[in-house]
């Protein structure tokens, strides 16, 4: 338990007649115990621009996180924050403690990880990035899992369709489904999730399917407003490629949404084979142009760069990659 959290479950809950005896102790614990994180605090304050989405990451109350960066600037003899009413501005001080801060905190958690990896079991809290419905199909209950084997972890776990910068962001792993956007990363591949282009029976009996991949330019296509390929879909047959250009009325950044457009009967969508499998099974969902293939989207689980590794982060990419990769192996 933070020495922060230790004075504030005393302020709510002891008399003043016992406070004034156990409350030296405790601020003397708050301010030896409580310095890492407060400039945890600082950095995320710096790199977020906000003290409240600092607070909530690091899951703290809004009048912990003011207290942390009072006692640090009251520490330090300096002002690390301009606050006007409107705005927050970085001082020259706050600046370079923020450059030497990221620097201490580095060092301290390689030295950490190095150490703790002597440890029997994993320990700590881990942030990860999944997306939404990868994320709620395969991720989560591979976390409880592994939550239920490693009782001295806690786990926060995110789902966001965009790619997040881990560093910038504070995430300790995320699990990504496509080419990743930043090749710094150390990353590990759990395989590849196979693409089926799809419509409704209705849509199909209505507009007719497509014959080849050039024809889908004259049919309502449905697009993953975030994915990298945008509205140019590449498929294979033998050893040619072949690239269509697509267009349509409707675009969502989820792929749960463009599923449910496409047995509304809205258009055609290319949707990853674990999600429309039980729909093309149901005959809910028609596959379309089954003798051409589309490129199999890389899963990867990324992690900051540096040299080592923390052993509880380690220890879930290892279960993760254990539980999920003979899903999506060649």
């Amino acid at each position: 338990m933070a020495g922060a959290e230790v004075v504030e479950r005393i302020e709510a809950n002891m008399p003043y007649s016992q406070m004034v005896f156990i409350f030296p102790i405790c601020a003397r614990i708050y301010s030896k115990m409580d310095r890492l994180d407060a400039m945890r605090l600082y950095l995320r304050i710096v790199e977020l621009k906000s003290l409240s989405a600092a607070a909530r990451e690091l899951r703290v109350k809004q009048s912990t996180a003011s207290k942390w960066l009072a006692a640090l600037e009251e520490e330090l003899g300096a002002s690390l924050i301009e606050r006007t009413t409107r705005t927050k501005r970085v001082t020259e001080s706050g600046a370079l403690f923020y450059a030497r801060a990221k620097e201490l905190l580095a060092a301290y958690e390689s030295t950490a990880a190095e150490l703790s990896s002597r440890a029997p079991e994993p320990v700590g809290r881990l942030r990860v990035s999944a997306p939404v419905v990868f994320g709620r199909m395969f991720v989560a209950p591979v976390a409880c899992e592994f939550l239920r084997r490693s009782p001295k972890v806690e786990i926060d776990l995110v789902f966001d369709d965009r790619y997040v910068n881990l560093v910038e962001e504070g995430f300790d792993v995320a699990v990504r489904v496509g080419v990743p956007a930043d090749t710094s990363f150390r990353a590990r591949s759990l395989g590849g999730t196979k693409r089926l282009l799809v419509a409704s029976p209705s849509y199909v009996k209505t507009h007719g399917a497509p014959r080849s991949p050039a024809e889908l330019r004259r049919h309502a296509c449905l697009l993953h407003s975030e994915l990298s390929a945008g509205t140019i879909w590449i498929f294979r047959k033998g050893a040619k490629e072949h690239r269509a250009r697509v267009r349509g009325r409707f675009a969502a950044n989820n792929s749960e949404a463009l599923r449910q457009a496409a047995k509304s009967g809205l258009g055609i969508a290319l949707l990853a084979a674990w999600l429309v499998a039980d729909d093309v099974r149901r005959k809910r969902l028609v596959e379309l142009l089954p003798a051409y293939e589309t490129p199999a989207a890389p899963i990867h689980l990324l992690m900051p760069p540096g040299r080592h590794v923390h052993p509880r982060v380690r220890a879930f990419v290892d279960f993760l990659a254990e539980r999920l990769a003979p899903s999506f192996s060649p």
